[in-house]
């Protein structure tokens, strides 16, 4: 519910026309009252030809039961049905490629599934945390020496918490320009407010 804001949903456009990634975060409060913050990049992803398969079963066994369901394949089969009709008419009368460019414009359609990915942390490191998933978007998207998973244990494992009023660790990150930098105000100063603006 929280990591998907909008819903989840299925997204149909050109594969260039795919949406941009959108980051938001949200704060939850545990049984003691602690703050546990949760920084998200939300992104569209092409559907693979086997969930486009499962999505298709899931259809014909929901028009079995749903009337409304079954209404609107019964209205699309009709749409198809004069669709092939009418190319049919149209091959017949030797037509050129523009209306063949017409038709395969409609092809180039890619459904997108709505994806998150999620950092849990104690501490409010919202540009830090933002530039984090930037980098495992990136990486997860394109071919890499090392999987997305060691990128994750390393900030996991291998990454200290600086300590309050000490020196920030920075953290490189390949598929950036910039590292990501941690750092917490000393423990008499306000506490840390990090928002990207």
């Amino acid at each position: 519910m929280f990591c998907y804001p909008t819903g989840c949903r299925l997204h149909r456009a050109q594969f260039n026309e795919c949406p941009l990634p959108q980051y938001f975060g949200f704060v939850v409060k545990n049984e003691r009252g602690d703050s546990i913050h949760v920084s998200c990049v939300s992104f569209m992803e092409a559907l693979s030809a086997s969930k486009v398969a499962q999505l298709g079963d899931m259809s014909w066994r929901r028009r079995r039961v749903s009337l409304p369901h079954r209404q609107f394949c019964i209205r699309e089969e009709k749409r198809q049905a004069q669709l092939s009709l009418s190319e049919g008419q149209f091959s017949n009368r030797n037509v050129g490629s523009i209306e063949e460019g017409l038709l395969k414009g409609f092809d180039e359609m890619t459904t997108f599934e709505n994806k998150t990915i999620c950092l849990v942390s104690r501490f409010p490191f919202w540009t830090a945390f933002r530039r984090f998933l930037s980098h495992l978007h990136i990486m997860s998207g394109s071919p890499s020496d090392l999987p997305v998973e060691r990128y994750i244990s390393h900030l996991l494992l291998n990454v200290p918490l600086p300590e309050p009023g000490g020196p920030s660790i920075l953290v490189p990150l390949p598929a950036l320009n910039c590292p990501l930098v941690l750092s917490l105000p000393p423990s008499k100063d306000l506490p840390l407010l990090d928002l990207p603006f």
